[in-house]
């Protein structure tokens, strides 16, 4: 597992390829695991964000999008734990952070990097600070900060993390800087259409629920717009 480089390739896919949030919340159609993160059992979580992570690296390639250099990552987010088993599906934190995090605690499958057991297996922290085996690890990009922040406010678990770089192992300074909390979280200034959120969000629970292939050909035939995919990387 190359983690540096995926964490490249999610960064590259939110920042060149999907980077409106308000088209479809950072949760693509290519990348869909068409279920909730907390709805998947946790033997398959791993396979799961295997799969993602494939997909997303192929479909890069594919399109030949250059990424984004190792330096420059730290001026596009930073990366933020998330204990999605651990909810009580209240609402409270996709209320709060205008759905960037789920009715499950979980974050966009577009900014999902690894779970605790892949980092674990890779010795990606010191000994002694091992992670919780299904914790999602996920990108949070910069525009998204104060409404991860608020996820964490209210959460009733406590199941929200900004994570601490000093237990990173040396193998990976280059990527050290990332994992820790974002200095001066400010609410944006620019207004968040609300209205175009809410409607996407029902439109991607209502896939997720219908979970069928045949639903997504009859949605986008309905649609005189072209995928964004499609519309990015028209040859």
């Amino acid at each position: 597992m190359n983690f540096i480089r995926i964490i490249q390739e999610t960064v590259t896919w939110i920042e060149k390829v999907n980077p409106d949030f308000e088209v479809n919340l950072y949760r693509s159609q290519e990348l869909s695991p068409k279920s909730y993160y907390h709805q998947i059992p946790d033997y398959l979580k791993g396979n799961v964000l295997n799969d993602l992570i494939s997909k997303r690296s192929k479909l890069l390639q594919t399109a030949r999008v250059e990424l984004i250099p190792i330096p420059d990552l730290g001026d596009y987010g930073r990366i933020m734990f998330f204990e999605a088993n651990e909810t009580v599906l209240d609402g409270a934190p996709e209320d709060v952070s205008a759905f960037f995090i789920d009715i499950g605690d979980a974050p966009p499958w577009d900014t999902w990097l690894a779970i605790g057991s892949q980092l674990n297996a890779i010795n990606f922290h010191r000994a002694g600070h091992e992670l919780n085996s299904d914790l999602l690890i996920a990108w949070v990009p910069k525009a998204q900060y104060y409404y991860a922040q608020q996820a964490c406010e209210v959460a009733l678990l406590d199941n929200f993390a900004w994570p601490a770089n000093e237990f990173i192992s040396d193998e990976f300074n280059a990527v050290n800087s990332l994992f820790q909390k974002p200095d001066n979280i400010i609410q944006p200034e620019e207004r968040i259409d609300f209205e175009n959120i809410l409607k996407q969000s029902k439109i991607i629970m209502s896939e997720i629920e219908e979970n069928s292939k045949s639903y997504y050909e009859k949605l986008l035939s309905e649609n005189s717009k072209k995928p964004f995919w499609k519309r990015m990387f028209k040859r």
